[in-house]
């Protein structure tokens, strides 16, 4: 029997979302310090569509840190209106929109994918999220998790730039 710690990352939970000019993945994965494992996070992977094809080696991915995680989750669940997870070069934008989450990607010039996530799908990514945050903090209470992620989010104010 295969332990949990044993699964390679294609056997990681994932949610995919298709939209009609591009995709998007959100996987469960290690949060990667410096290369070495440190706890639970999810990767962001955005790509473009051409037809029913989407084009995976041109994906935008951004893997959230242990701080922008908490803010995904925040934003997943309504308590805060939107998040910019920036790179050097690249970003992920998430806003919350009537009816749907809606994810953009931008890298370099001439990048730029965006997709909207319906409810049901905003549902599967929301539990994938909050089921990292509570492996990453530890808690066994989703009360407790819930109530800190609603505390922090109160205390959240995005960058300007």
């Amino acid at each position: 029997m295969q332990n949990k710690a044993e699964l390679s990352l294609s056997d990681q939970p994932k949610v995919r979302c298709f939209g009609s000019n591009a995709a998007l993945t959100i996987e469960a994965t290690p949060l990667l310090v410096k290369g070495v494992p440190h706890g639970h996070t999810v990767n962001l992977d955005v790509a473009p569509r051409q037809g029913e094809n989407v084009i995976w080696a041109r994906k935008i991915t951004v893997q959230l840190s242990d701080t922008e995680l908490p803010i995904m989750a925040a934003v997943c669940l309504g308590y805060l209106p939107k998040a910019h997870f920036k790179r050097s070069g690249k970003g992920i934008f998430i806003e919350r929109q009537p009816n749907k989450l809606f994810v953009s990607a931008t890298q370099g010039s001439g990048s730029a994918f965006a997709l909207p996530i319906p409810i049901g799908q905003t549902f599967q990514v929301s539990s994938l999220v909050l089921s990292q945050l509570q492996k990453q903090t530890e808690y066994s209470d989703s009360n407790l998790l819930i109530a800190a992620l609603r505390g922090a989010a109160g205390l959240y104010k995005p960058n300007s730039s």
